[in-house]
């Protein structure tokens, strides 16, 4: 069955490059890894080089392939420390593809030429299929699994059934906290919004100009480009975080926002209109070049910050990832050094409507179900879920009076150092983890001076899953407008964030609220605004 499905994939590749070229569309969103020492004495970087050899209880191991539906994935491989830690509680080692671009998932499921386990963030409701895929209800039960997810993350499984009438869930959606864990979370967790680094070395040779503010953050930009001009001030080129940043102090970050007691698609608000002027007020200033915006591959975004190319670069609130592209930085820039800012002090209140975003499903070709639901079983566990993120208990980490990890030495400098993470212990694999499971991966340990930035102007958070809860499944009429919105969204974006005039502003953004209109916008927001009203009572939020 492999075969089948890897040829399938191998096709759809090669269509892809014939359309569209030799582009690479891998975008690397790194999540880090771990090192230590091993009880032997060694260090775990030696015990992963010397680890080639199975054990005997990986050679007893089921082996089941896995998919990764995602071209940014930062590993392809099921090797280091916590992968094969995994294989010995959970059973199970993984033969691992990663997908080479967005389109070959659909195809394997139109052909029924599906791989043993699939971890995707798309097409969800299709796989939410009988037919496609076991349930776990049914597997747990067959089988007598010791494990009873929650009754809240059960139904958030069930949400994604194209199919109302089935009382099945297929699925756990993973980075999923609730209101009340985050009301007992470590205040220091700022969360994962998206992050503006600055280069503080630059910053402070200008003099240490406020920015504080929306207004603060573009002068500054402005003295960049003055003083170094041939530095790009803003990289506009991550594809994943272009201009995210900014949409969060204008409080239209997520893809749906409540406005007058609707909720309504993002590009309908308001707040939108001000935002997207902000981003042309940085075109026309020549803040960030138009070339950024064809960038399609995160690494060559990337590129530009640990190159020294620009003084700005936007990617994920984590600390870890800042340290990541400090070491690469240095590298490249001597006395380089990275800053983050997330909030200005006007930023719109923080909504955090995440109800987990990617779920792992076990296809009905799969050669052992069994030992599939038990090895997502042991993955979620507390027990799996911190050796997945963490490492091993006792060695490389133990638990800390604030109820976060305390890493070992050699797992806090190995960690600066993405390759060495994931070629060492390769803790990427958070298929099956919490939000906060994951945020104390990488807020734990870090000093007080870098969690106060990182926290600098934070607004009371909101939280909100209901939102994206009521998100439109792909098959329905709502999940059709939603997704020929965002065929059309990027290019229609391009033409106003480059509008060289206030009057061509103002015409590129009436075509585009004319084409969503044309779309159906309305009517998505008519249905989110009556569906998450639903939510909240059937989920007591």
């Amino acid at each position: 069955m492999k075969k089948k499905w890897l040829a399938l994939v191998l096709a759809a590749a090669m269509l892809t490059t014939m359309l569209t070229g030799c582009t690479d569309t891998t975008e690397g969103e790194d999540t880090g890894s771990a090192a230590t020492e091993e009880s032997s004495g060694g260090t775990a970087a030696e015990d992963a080089e010397g680890g080639e050899e199975e054990s005997a209880d990986a050679g007893d191991a089921v082996s089941l392939d896995l998919y990764l539906n995602f071209t940014w994935f930062p590993t392809d491989s099921w090797t280091g420390i916590i992968p094969e830690e995994l294989t010995k509680n959970g059973g199970v080692k993984f033969d691992v593809t990663r997908t080479a671009d967005s389109s070959q998932l659909g195809l394997m499921i139109a052909s029924g030429d599906l791989p043993d386990v699939i971890f995707t963030d798309s097409e969800m409701d299709r796989l939410c299929d009988s037919n496609l895929c076991y349930s776990y209800d049914e597997l747990i039960e067959q089988y007598g699994i010791d494990w009873q997810p929650s009754e809240d993350r059960i139904a958030i499984a069930k949400s994604h059934n194209a199919n109302a009438d089935d009382d099945h869930f297929y699925t756990i959606i993973q980075n999923y906290n609730s209101a009340e864990d985050w009301a007992n979370a470590n205040e220091n967790v700022v969360g994962g919004p998206p992050c503006a680094y600055y280069r503080k070395d630059i910053w402070e040779a200008l003099g240490s100009p406020a920015m504080d503010t929306k207004e603060d953050v573009l002068n500054v930009l402005k003295m960049v480009k003055e003083k170094y001009p041939d530095m790009i001030p803003l990289c506009g080129g991550n594809p994943t975080w272009r201009f995210k940043v900014m949409s969060l102090w204008f409080g239209v970050s997520n893809e749906y926002v409540m406005e007058n007691d609707r909720v309504i698609y993002k590009d309908t608000a308001a707040n939108f209109h001000e935002y997207l002027k902000y981003i042309n007020q940085l075109y026309r200033e020549g803040l960030f070049p138009e070339e950024n915006l064809a960038i399609t591959n995160e690494d060559d975004a990337k590129q530009q910050a640990i190159g020294g190319q620009c003084f700005m670069y936007e990617w994920n609130g984590r600390p870890t990832q800042m340290a990541q592209i400090q070491t690469d930085l240095e590298k490249n820039v001597e006395g380089g050094e990275w800053a983050p800012l997330v909030y200005v002090k006007e930023n719109e209140p923080e909504v955090s409507v995440n109800s987990g975003w990617a779920g792992v499903f076990i296809s009905r070709n799969c050669k052992d179900p069994e030992a599939a639901i038990k090895m997502i079983a042991y993955m979620n566990s507390e027990e799996g879920q911190h050796l997945a993120l963490w490492g091993r208990e006792g060695i490389d980490w133990t638990m800390g009076d604030d109820g976060m990890p305390v890493f070992s030495e050699e797992w806090k400098e190995t960690v600066k150092d993405s390759e060495k993470m994931t070629s060492t212990f390769n803790n990427n694999y958070f298929m099956c983890t919490t939000e906060l499971t994951e945020q104390y991966t990488y807020y734990a340990g870090v000093e007080q001076e870098i969690l106060d930035a990182f926290g600098k102007n934070r607004p009371e958070k909101q939280i909100h899953p209901e939102i994206s809860i009521a998100s439109p499944v792909s098959s329905s009429d709502e999940g059709v407008i939603r997704a020929k919105i965002d065929e059309a969204r990027e290019a229609e974006l391009a033409k106003i964030y480059t509008a060289k005039s206030d009057e061509e502003f103002e015409a590129a953004y009436t075509d585009y609220m004319a084409l969503l209109d044309k779309i159906g916008v309305q009517q998505l927001n008519d249905y989110m605004t009556e569906k998450v009203v639903e939510v909240k009572e059937a989920f007591g939020f």
